[in-house]
């Protein structure tokens, strides 16, 4: 990895954007001065701020992940500790994100946080520090996609046990591995159509959101089922863990919102396919956290208000099916309708299919980018991008193989594929660590430089 050294960093006339060239040209510049290939560049297919929030939204899901996960939350820590853990790990979440949109004005490329930390950490450190992050971000994303296709598996054969009693546990495989041949051919051959379609996902996500809102809330309202007072939502904790206290379990809670509030980093991976992208990522970044953290909390007080027995609800035979088994019993509580339930969990599901889609954009993206500093083995057939679709090809084959594993180790043991999984969280959390304890260290040694906003105000 190439550090660059302090006195490169582009001059103001040099970030400001163009009118005339709605910010190509300062891309171009922006990408010279960082020391990136021009002839390795991907087209520039993200225009608009809206596309970009829609790519963000629709890859982290925060509302759906908060739902589909809140029967884990809600048996180890209770209802208060599933509120009150989320307020507490989205705000923290926030004011990291802050700090990413700093780094992403300065430095707007395809590899993200490991390029970030070479620039910023001790140089004796710099590349080892580097090489560790870019390899947790690789790994971390390869099976991020494959925890997305695997829910959608496990969630469509939760709706066949819904009606007809019966449980396959071979069927999330399948589909798992179906899913992800689906979208790699979409991101495949119809990159454009996939970038143009953006701002509709946003809408699909927003308008499930206000569905799921309205359904359980007014149907149960409709059905005369009672709701949970406040006091079981804000006071009432739970020992789920068998822990020496309620507050160990209360804390181990906080995995949920954490697992919902990771991945916006997915905006930098296409940095360099986002026309103005040291203007419009920052400003993606900071509407997409704080719509989607503000959703995240509306769900979760949303689903608190409408459980009363969280023991009732979690013994239930649908709700052993897996994580979305709960999230059906809960509208089929509320409903009283199997059409209802069904429709509405479907709809649900639909949502996965962009996050898979933009997933895998994101995945292959950090992997070429990663290549692209020859950071892997055989980098030079890794980087190449097929010119014809303006795509890296070979990248994005490799991201066929984590998903089509991991879905195949669930036929296997479920437990080692949740736990492999888990991983995830860690893997992303030690590389936004490195990312703040090495802007600590730089600006700590002085080398701090104000972002571009703090520049164009001067």
């Amino acid at each position: 990895m190439k550090r660059l050294l302090r006195s490169s960093i582009a001059p103001l006339d040099a970030i400001e954007l163009s009118e005339q060239d709605n910010g190509v040209t300062t891309d171009a510049k922006r990408m010279e001065e960082l020391g990136r290939r021009p002839e390795m560049a991907l087209p520039r297919r993200l225009v608009h701020r809206q596309a970009v929030i829609g790519l963000a939204s629709t890859v982290v899901i925060t509302w759906q992940n908060m739902l589909f996960l809140a029967s884990i939350a809600l048996s180890t820590g209770g209802l208060a500790g599933f509120f009150w853990t989320s307020l507490a790990v989205f705000t923290a979440m926030h004011v990291v994100y802050i700090g990413f949109r700093e780094k992403a004005e300065r430095w707007p490329v395809a590899a993200g946080h490991y390029f970030w930390v070479a620039q910023l950490a001790p140089r004796r450190y710099a590349k080892l520090l580097s090489f560790l992050s870019g390899w947790k971000l690789m790994v971390s994303w390869q099976v991020f996609l494959a925890a997305g296709v695997m829910i959608v598996g496990n969630g469509i054969a939760a709706i066949g046990f819904f009606h007809n009693g019966l449980s396959q546990s071979w069927l999330p495989t399948v589909l798992g591995i179906s899913i992800t041949i689906l979208i790699f051919a979409v991101n495949r051959w119809c990159p454009r159509l996939l970038a143009k379609a953006e701002f509709a996902m946003l809408i699909l996500h927003l308008v499930a959101f206000c569905l799921f809102v309205a359904v359980l809330l007014g149907l149960r309202k409709y059905s005369g089922q009672p709701y949970a007072t406040a006091v079981d939502v804000f006071l009432t904790f739970r020992n789920g863990g068998d822990w020496n206290s309620v507050g160990g379990s209360v804390v181990l809670t906080a995995v949920v919102p954490l697992s919902s509030a990771i991945g916006y980093d997915c905006i930098f991976h296409l940095g360099e396919e986002i026309s103005g992208a040291s203007t419009i990522m920052p400003a993606a970044l900071r509407w997409a956290t704080a719509v989607n953290f503000t959703l995240g909390l509306i769900t979760v007080l949303v689903i608190n208000f409408s459980i009363t027995d969280i023991d009732a609800l979690l013994s239930t035979s649908l709700s052993q099916t897996g994580p979305v088994g709960p999230v059906i019993q809960i509208f089929a509580t509320a409903t009283a309708s199997r059409s209802w339930t069904t429709a509405i969990s479907v709809l649900l599901l639909a949502t996965f299919i962009p996050c898979c889609a933009n997933s895998n954009t994101a995945a292959s993206r950090q992997l070429w980018a990663f290549a692209e500093d020859g950071a892997l083995p055989n980098s030079l057939w890794i980087r190449k991008v097929d010119e014809k679709y303006g795509v890296p090809s070979n990248a994005l084959s490799l991201t066929l193989i984590g998903p089509i594993a991991l879905s195949l180790l669930n036929l296997l043991s479920p437990v080692a594929l949740n736990a492999i999984i888990s991983l995830v969280i860690i893997n992303l959390m030690v590389s936004y660590l490195l990312v703040a304890a090495t802007s600590l260290y730089d600006r700590c040694t002085d080398g701090f430089l104000p972002s571009l906003i703090l520049l164009r105000k001067r």
